[in-house]
């Protein structure tokens, strides 16, 4: 009984992920192909931009109610205060986001902050309601997301700028949920304000995490960034290179399935860790064999214009086997509350893969971007490695 329900959690919220990701890949393939590569180059861009953004606005604060949060009352009011805190952030950015003419990416880094896959919310639900009521707000809120870009490129002539203006559409509905949300529960002023005290002492280590997750996201973005800044064709480089790198995430589905629908038994069961590390190892390494082969098909039957990218997708998918595998461990130090530790290493990949980017491209053009990524990534992994097993030996004694 135990491991049928453990595999009805399995399937209902890996599921919601498949799901969301494959909508992803729905507006990623019809943009690779309706859109000029330029276009395409541009959109990837922007969302990209988006993400890393994002991630400061949430301020570290999903990971700190996935890996802090013990009692239901916490979960409830770090909600809240991660809302209101949130809402601050966008305020006081949009003064100097304003005067650098970047006003109008507040409501997107706002609404991915708080509601989109890997926002505050969703990560209030897994904790709150469990996996499965987080997997249907995943399904939902990824329904209405990529329903309106695609209306909007297909329709609306939008181009690049998809990724912005959907924004502004969602965010009114997202914010009637939250407050429908709000309102079902009994949220109490002096339990505010008790919680207030709490959640102010642990702002500096949600301000370690902001860092680590913003510098993870650069880390993993910065092929983008150094390609937009030293490409006479960016846009076009930038299409080919996201094409690639979008494909082989799919390998990322894995990690994210199956460590974020054990969050609670990873947090309560110390020895699961090394079990849910084999199946990881082994699913990756099976999905990449078949990434191979699904690569070369489409792209010499559907996707003719990017076959020129088979290398730098063979290169970024072994990239991208670290980065699942080392998934787990990045999970377990914020787990173990070792977020110094992992700003540390997310801190120096980030400076290490800008430098190796740099130079790598200088001297093998976009494929030495994909190299760049590929050696960060796997120093990455053996730099987590190494720290979990410290873990391990200090838990021991």
């Amino acid at each position: 009984m135990f491991k049928k329900a453990v595999y009805k959690k399995y399937i209902i919220y890996g599921s919601s992920i498949i799901f969301s990701r494959g909508l992803e890949f729905i507006v990623l393939f019809f943009s690779a192909h309706y859109l000029t590569k330029s276009d395409y180059g541009e959109l990837e861009y922007y969302k990209k931009l988006i993400e890393v953004g994002s991630s400061f606005f949430a301020f570290g604060f999903p990971a700190l109610i996935v890996s802090y949060t013990k009692s239901d009352a916490s979960k409830k009011y770090f909600l809240l205060l991660s809302v209101l805190f949130v809402l601050f952030i966008s305020l006081v950015s949009s003064i100097f986001m304003g005067l650098a003419s970047l006003g109008f990416l507040i409501i997107p880094f706002v609404f991915y902050a708080l509601f989109f896959n890997g926002g505050i919310v969703p990560a209030f639900l897994l904790v709150y309601k469990g996996s499965n009521q987080a997997s249907y707000y995943k399904s939902i809120i990824s329904v209405l997301f990529y329903a309106i870009i695609l209306i909007a490129l297909y329709y609306f002539d939008v181009k690049g700028q998809a990724y912005i203006v959907v924004n502004y559409i969602i965010l009114p509905l997202a914010a009637l949920y939250l407050t429908f949300l709000f309102f079902k529960e009994d949220i109490v002023m002096h339990e505010v304000k008790k919680y207030w005290g709490l959640f102010k002492k642990l702002l500096l280590s949600s301000f370690t995490l902001v860092i680590s997750n913003f510098a993870n996201l650069m880390f993993l973005y910065t092929d983008i960034f150094i390609l937009k800044l030293l490409s006479d064709q960016s846009n076009i480089d930038i299409a080919n290179y996201s094409f690639a790198l979008n494909v082989a995430n799919i390998l990322m589905l894995i990690p994210l399935t199956m460590v974020q629908a054990d969050i609670e038994k990873l947090k309560n069961d110390k020895t699961y860790f090394a079990s849910i590390n084999r199946k990881i190892k082994f699913l990756v390494a099976g999905a990449a064999l078949l990434l191979i082969v699904f690569y070369y098909v489409l792209t010499n039957a559907v996707f003719i214009d990017y076959k020129e990218t088979y290398v730098i997708f063979a290169i970024i998918l072994f990239a991208k086997m670290f980065h699942a595998v080392a998934t787990l461990y990045g999970t377990n130090l914020l787990i173990y509350r070792k977020f110094r530790d992992n700003l540390k290493i997310n801190l120096f990949m980030l400076l290490l893969n800008i430098v190796l980017s740099y130079f790598l491209y200088i001297e093998f053009d976009i494929v030495g971007v994909a190299m760049g990524s590929l050696l960060s990534l796997a120093i990455r992994y053996l730099l987590l490695v190494r720290v979990n097993k410290s873990l391990t030996i200090a838990t021991s004694k």
